[in-house]
This record gives structure tokens, sequence and C-alpha cells, in this order.
């Protein structure tokens, strides 16, 4: 049903652990093959997912007010609940934090509507025929081609962080992400230090 659309999951880790991992085919394939006794269908899933889970059980980790409750024990079985392998396939983890009523974005809806444009508009302009989230290998290869420092910095990540080749292939395709948002066409170490710092380690 959220083929084309958004599937957002809140309170992530509560979800069974048969739902989370049959997600994996979709999310990697946008498909989804339902096998019965008789017959087999595959259905479309090109989804957008979306995610939200608190930093521990109680929510209160990176409260500045409230003091956490939970034990070493009780925040590694909650984020134990989520594998290795469903993990890999999600491209953004960003952490948030408690804000202020003085806290103010720098960038307004309309700003951040203009760069995510300029950035769909740079993606036409190269000839892809799909987004850049959704490049296949040879496209991969194509469109996010690196320089020597570029790939240095990839090398040195691979060896630190234990990247598999699907990481480190959406490593690339959200570095891509980021050179376009910004207007520029070859892919620098700036864009692959910001997108390994959204990976989750």
């Amino acid at each position: 049903m959220a083929h084309n659309g958004i599937l957002f999951f809140d309170e992530l880790p509560h979800f069974s652990k048969n739902v989370l991992e049959a997600l994996r085919e979709p999310m990697e394939d946008r498909h989804i093959r339902i096998s019965r006794v008789n017959a087999k269908v595959t259905y479309d899933a090109n989804f957008l997912f979306v995610a939200a889970m608190n930093p521990c059980p109680c929510g209160n980790l990176f409260s500045k007010t409230i003091a956490c409750r939970c034990t070493d024990l009780e925040m590694s079985r909650y984020r134990s609940r989520l594998s290795d392998p469903f993990l890999d396939r999600i491209d953004l983890y960003v952490q948030m934090h408690p804000t202020a009523a003085e806290d103010k974005s720098s960038y307004s809806s309309h700003q951040f509507h203009s760069k995510v444009r300029t950035a769909f508009e740079h993606q036409k302009k190269r000839g892809q025929k799909t987004l850049n989230g959704s490049l296949d290998d040879s496209e991969l290869e194509h469109y996010c081609v690196l320089n020597e420092e570029g790939q240095k910095v990839i090398d040195q990540a691979i060896n630190r962080f234990s990247l598999s080749f699907r990481a480190v292939s959406r490593v690339l395709k959200v570095a891509r992400t980021v050179a376009d948002i910004e207007g520029v066409e070859n892919i620098q170490k700036e864009h692959l230090m910001e997108a390994l710092s959204y990976r989750k380690r």
C-alpha cells in the first residue's frame, strides 16, 4: 500500500522481529514476494522508509532535565531488537536532541524545498532514469565516480567500520545527493565525510 509513497514506522524496536526482517527484501529490491502453497505473487513496493525510535526504553537518555532510568542491560536489549542486516539497509541516521524555545532552523521550508528541487534537477540533467537512491551497480559506477582522495576516504571507512558492499553503495548514493544539493558536479571528500556521518556504526 505504500508503493510510490512513504512507509513510516514509529517506535521501531517494538515491531515484531518477523515484520522487521520481512522488510529487508522490499527495502533492497523494491518488491515484495508472497508465497503460498499453490501460488507466488509479486507486488511493487517502491517506498521511502522512515522510522523513529527512542534512544533508550524510557526515552530520556539525551534529556537535560530528566534522568534516564534505564540500565545498560535494558538499553542493550532494546537496541538488539534491530538486526545489523536490517539496519544496513537504512541510508540516514539522524540523532535528535531536545530543543529550546529559542532554537531556530538556519533554513526556512522554502529554502529546503529549493535545495531539494535543485538536487533533483541535477540528477535529471545527468540523464539519470532514476533518483540517486535507486541507482543500480552499473549506474552507481557511472554517476558516482571518485577521485583518488575520495577513494582513499572510502577505503579507510571500509577498514575502520567494516562496511559491507551494500553499505558502501549507500554511502556513495548519499554522497552523490549531498554533492547535488550543493550544486557540485563531482563527489568530493567532504561529501563522502558527510555521508559517512549518517551511517549507523
